[in-house]
């Protein structure tokens, strides 16, 4: 019996059955969609950094005068510990915003070499119009 247990037991974690579908050739994505996709990803990293960054910070600041207000002086004083897990969790907080403002670099540089390769964007300092008048004679 253990050995019929066994068995099956090895029999169902080796046989893997795998559904998928028959991706096509890839498309030519046009520079611009490019560009645009990229700068998308660099404006939702950097927008998720700061508020990870600002939330880190918050929350230090706030486990020291959690720490500081609980502090007393006198004869009966001891050490108090209270807000100093706010302040690593802050700590550690801010720390996992620097990946992403890493990809958020990373996605910049991206946006770049499309908009070398020829993508209009969205961000250039100057927009050129043009008018033309043709006279016939």
């Amino acid at each position: 019996m253990k050995k019929l247990f066994l068995f099956f037991v090895l029999l169902f974690s080796f046989i893997v059955k795998v559904q998928s579908q028959v991706l096509e050739d890839n498309t030519n994505v046009s520079s611009q969609n490019q560009y645009d996709y990229h700068i998308g990803k660099m404006r939702a990293n950097k927008t998720a950094a700061w508020i990870t960054l600002g939330g880190g910070v918050a929350m230090v600041v706030g486990g020291i005068v959690w720490n500081s207000s609980s502090f007393t002086i006198g004869p009966d004083s001891e050490d108090v510990t209270d807000g100093l897990w706010l302040s690593y969790l802050g700590g550690a907080t801010a720390l996992a915003s620097i990946p992403l403002f890493i990809a958020a670099g990373k996605h910049k540089k991206k946006a770049e070499i499309q908009l070398k390769n020829g993508a209009a964007g969205l961000d250039k300092k100057f927009k050129y119009s043009g008018i033309s008048v043709s006279i016939n004679f």
